[in-house]
């Protein structure tokens, strides 16, 4: 079984890509469509804040994973803690926070409030995407099915 089969149950999971980087948010979308996942872009604190405000008092999982920048997510964090008190099922969505050496350690607070699953640190190579897409594959079984007909059921 060659290694794009064993990924195959990446295909139709939905992702979201929230970064203000235009050329790393494409790399990222494009890698991970090679693999048949949906990826929407949010480029904006707003366009984030958004997508937050719409979800505020939905229990339905819709993301497989979001990855978010370090930026977007110090812009984000005061919003971010007020709509996860309300409703704490947006954490079932795994978290990945992406950014330099020096923006994942100064946010450190965001990761001890225990926010994010991993941290992929620029350039993201793709063996680091794939050991973290296998990780929350695990996860994932364990918090429940995210396929489009077991979203639907809900």
């Amino acid at each position: 079984m060659s290694f794009k089969e064993k990924l195959i149950w990446l295909q139709g999971k939905k992702v979201a890509v929230c970064d203000t980087d235009k050329t790393r948010a494409a790399e990222i979308k494009a890698f991970l469509q090679h693999y048949g996942v949906d990826v929407i872009w949010m480029r904006t604190a707003q366009e984030m804040l958004a997508d937050l405000e719409s979800r505020r008092y939905s229990t339905h999982r819709v993301f497989f994973a979001v990855f978010v920048s370090a930026d977007l997510a110090h812009n984000l964090s005061q919003p971010w803690a007020e709509i996860v008190k309300v409703n704490p099922s947006i954490l079932k969505a795994p978290l990945i926070l992406m950014g330099s050496s020096q923006q994942i350690s100064d946010s450190a607070d965001l990761m001890k409030a225990g926010y994010f699953a991993h941290c992929l640190i620029n350039p993201i190579s793709p063996h680091e995407m794939l050991r973290v897409l296998r990780r929350l594959n695990r996860w994932n079984a364990m918090r429940g099915d995210t396929t489009p007909a077991a979203i639907l059921a809900k």
